[in-house]
């Protein structure tokens, strides 16, 4: 009897363990260090100084009667959206020779930092030149790197508004300029996060972006002045040399109705009856008003920058889907990648 009571108690403790495990969820998910780093901020084990051009801005409000494109806002957004990175127009926020001679000369440097990247260690020079300067409009998520004990170290981290970053051309942030650190997209984000660092008054965890490959390769990148809020346009791999004019017009997509070598009806070395060898006025945007035996189709080797079938410069490593010559526009288009500005008239 007094075996069976106390077998019975056995099984009674067993049983409300395993209720109480069950009634708790288990075991928690352990959160993930994730770093703050402010805009100016070096951060720790910095591969290089700051090769950033300009002041870091943090949040900058445009100036009384600007239209700027809204900032993103909170979640995961594709390299090519809208409004998603900002700059100053003729002025590169990050000095891509002097980061390009700062690892030639520090080889041990430079193999970690092309290891990060996916490339050889002699052509960081050329991968550098095919990214585009920019400054993030919203706190970004990135997997950052430092370097210690000759070897990159990965870690999560959130860079603020303001901040000097060099994107690639799906438009997925590669390196951070203040501390020339490689940059990588984000894991895990998910899981639970532990915030590390120094913060700022306006960081929110709900409003964090993360970015992801365009669909395609940008050819121009459409950029919003966080002062003025005036939009321009920012050549792939450009430096501010060879900035445009844009607004927030800017045309859309090569795949959209009116541009591209097979779309609509008006343009297109395949257009349809309306253009032709002969075309006059209104064969294209770019044709004269007494078009000779080469004018005719507006896509064709004498169009603006919006029009082409050739694509964007390419990474030299692979970076996602691309091809085609889409670039990022301010109007509207959730979910799709952009296309260039169009030329001024």
């Amino acid at each position: 009897m007094i075996a069976l009571v106390g077998g019975v108690a056995v099984v009674g403790i067993v049983l409300g363990l395993v209720l109480s495990s069950s009634g708790s969820g288990g075991t928690a998910a352990a959160a993930q260090d994730v770093a703050l780093q402010p805009a100016g901020s070096t951060g720790p084990a910095p591969f290089t100084g700051s090769v950033a051009e300009q002041p870091a801005s943090g949040t900058a409000t445009p100036s009384s009667g600007a239209t700027a494109a809204a900032a993103p806002a909170g979640g995961t957004h594709s390299g090519g959206d809208p409004g998603l990175y900002g700059g100053t127009k003729n002025i590169a926020s990050c000095d891509v020779p002097k980061l390009s001679s700062f690892l030639a000369a520090n080889p041990d440097k430079g193999r970690a930092w092309a290891g990060v990247e996916g490339i050889a260690p002699n052509a960081i020079d050329g991968y550098l030149h095919t990214l585009t300067p920019v400054l993030l409009r919203a706190d970004t998520r990135v997997t950052n790197h430092g370097f210690e004990n000759g070897q990159a170290t990965a870690f999560q981290s959130v860079l603020q508004t303001g901040t000097a970053v060099l994107i690639d051309p799906q438009g997925v942030p590669r390196v951070r300029c203040a501390c020339g650190n490689p940059l990588l997209p984000p894991v895990n984000t998910g899981a639970p996060s532990h915030f590390t660092g120094q913060s700022w008054s306006s960081f929110n965890q709900q409003n964090v972006v993360t970015v992801t490959p365009a669909p395609t390769a940008m050819k121009t990148v459409v950029l919003v002045d966080p002062h003025s809020g005036k939009a321009f346009g920012r050549p792939n791999g450009g430096t501010g040399n060879n900035d445009t004019s844009a607004s927030a017009s800017a045309s859309g997509p090569s795949s959209g109705p009116s541009s591209g070598p097979s779309s609509g009806p008006s343009s297109g070395p395949s257009s349809g009856p309306s253009s032709g060898p002969s075309s006059g006025p209104s064969s294209g945007p770019s044709s004269g008003p007494s078009s000779g035996p080469s004018s005719g189709p507006s896509s064709g080797p004498s169009s603006g920058p919006s029009s082409g079938p050739s694509s964007g410069p390419a990474s030299p490593k692979s970076l996602g889907p691309a091809g085609g010559s889409s670039a990022a526009e301010l109007s509207p288009a959730p979910g799709s990648s952009a296309g260039p500005a169009s030329p001024p008239s």
